[in-house]
């Protein structure tokens, strides 16, 4: 039912601009002011924090929609249903075929990740879309029946045009999740023989380390691609074991900048090297750039990857400053990520956000690297790392690194708990701050050294589409300093005098 919102909202002139059904009023407010929002359809279960949104951003109530899609959804008093809506006539698509037209006129107004600040709103133009499906879809056909499941929530750019309209134009059955819940997720693979799936990281993870992996059979994926964060190559290889003999699992590099994937491998390549991709999508132009701007022309360099093409944003939505800082005077849109080119296999590597590379002693380091080495250990499922420098460091001193590490519980394979609650019974010893450290150092360069401590916790914050949200991370652990400074305070401050 989400698709038909979403082609309903576009055929009738309109931009659709998805919001994340657990976001609160505050972040509502921001998807309101950067996407102009005009008009909510919503379901009953979460009108309160987009009613007081929208009341305090001057949004009439008459403008606001009760998607009641499923028979024990009441509409509350006041509101108009989704079958009013449906009540109100129809009328042909206006079908566009001007080239600039195309180019110019929004189908979506979507939020980045916000995975170092607020999200900006992407323009994601009719051409974006239908050069995206083009680019990606009319390549390298695989020769058995697809079979899609989908799982990422419909408001996120995996899933605008991909779910909602490219299906029109392949023929292939789908079936949609209303969110993801690991067993259904297995139980529907098994179910309707799933043989293509788009996954991202965490819920790879969740997989290989649940029991349920041997309840259900995964068999019939012939065809499996990974995205959103980096994986670590052990935990590839484990899933692609479950799945059937001839099948591949690959990783792919895109952003909502670009409409979704840009890189990737294409049938019959496989890797198992972590690269996203042998090369990038056609009519896609390229380049990596040093922290001075200029081209870097040689293999095994480092650089800022930069793109321009059919699939690339023309900008942020009212937002001159941003655009201003995104793209270059060539035209080509900054990602912010660092990748380079493997001299010998011409494939592309992913080594971090270029805002999040940690410097210390001159040497650049990769949280990335360091959550792949950690999640290699057999007690850690999930963990972030992350730079900081607390207050009072001179500019001049290095940062910090710290891990924050999700510890899996002994004994059930399953479940998770923080290192501080883990005496379950079992006969497997807890996990400690110095163990983790010691990992690093047996693993990795002395410099790369968790300086900045371990923190256990239950979870680590992410995106709908499994990207770490370090600017959390990085409230976190800017919280824990100041706590860290109070009690510091308080014990040094001298007994009063009665």
């Amino acid at each position: 039912m989400y698709s038909m919102l979403f082609l309903g909202g576009v055929a009738a002139g309109g931009i659709f601009s998805g919001t994340n059904p657990a976001y609160q009023v505050y972040e509502i407010r921001h998807h309101i002011r950067t996407a102009q929002v005009k008009m909510f359809i919503v379901e009953p279960e979460v009108l309160g924090p987009v009613l007081e949104a929208a009341q305090l951003e001057d949004i009439p109530r008459d403008m606001i929609f009760i998607f009641n899609t499923r028979p024990q959804q009441a509409v509350p008093k006041g509101f108009r249903s989704w079958e009013w809506l449906l009540e109100q006539g129809e009328e042909d698509w206006a079908r566009i075929t001007d080239l600039e037209e195309l180019q110019r006129t929004q189908v979506a107004r979507l939020n980045t990740s916000g995975t170092t600040g607020l999200p900006k709103t992407a323009m994601q133009s009719h051409y974006n879309a239908t050069s995206w499906h083009t680019m990606l879809h009319d390549i390298a056909p695989v020769p058995w029946d697809v079979r899609n499941l989908y799982t990422l929530p419909g408001f996120h750019v995996a899933t605008v045009p991909l779910v909602h309209a490219c299906p029109f134009a392949t023929g292939d059955p789908c079936w949609i999740m209303r969110r993801f819940e690991l067993e259904a997720f297995l139980a529907a693979l098994e179910m309707h023989r799933i043989t293509n799936i788009g996954i991202v990281p965490p819920l790879v993870i969740a997989i290989i380390m649940s029991p349920l992996r041997h309840k259900y059979s995964l068999r019939s994926l012939r065809k499996v691609k990974c995205g959103a964060a980096p994986l670590d190559a052990a935990s590839q290889k484990k899933f692609q074991d479950l799945c059937a003999p001839d099948a591949s699992f690959t990783q792919v590099f895109g952003m909502t900048e670009t409409t979704g994937t840009i890189s990737q491998f294409f049938h019959p390549e496989t890797d198992e090297t972590g690269s996203v991709g042998s090369r990038f999508l056609p009519n896609t132009d390229v380049k990596l750039i040093d922290d001075n701007g200029k081209d870097i022309t040689d293999y095994d360099v480092q650089g800022e990857l930069c793109v321009r093409g059919p699939t690339v944003i023309r900008g942020y939505f009212n937002n001159p400053k941003a655009n201003a800082e995104a793209y270059d005077a060539e035209g080509y849109f900054k990602t912010g990520d660092i990748l380079y080119c493997d001299g010998k296999t011409k494939k592309w590597y992913i080594v971090d956000r270029k805002k999040e590379l940690i410097k210390v002693r001159g040497f650049q380091v990769s949280p990335s690297e360091l959550e792949a080495v950690l999640l290699s250990h057999p007690q850690i499922v999930d963990c972030g790392v992350l730079g900081f420098r607390p207050a009072g460091r001179p500019l001049y001193a290095d940062e910090l690194i710290r891990a924050y590490v999700v510890v899996r519980r002994s004994g059930d394979g399953g479940g998770i708990t923080t290192a501080a609650s883990a005496d379950d019974g079992t006969s497997s010893p807890r996990l400690t701050e110095d163990d983790v450290k010691a990992f690093i150092r047996q693993n990795l360069a002395s410099y790369k050294a968790l300086t900045g401590g371990v923190v256990f916790v239950d979870e680590i914050p992410k995106s709908p589409s499994g990207k770490i949200l370090k600017r959390v991370l990085k409230e976190q652990a800017e919280r824990e300093e100041k706590e860290k400074e109070g009690r510091k305070g308080l014990q040094g401050r001298a007994p009063a005098k009665l």
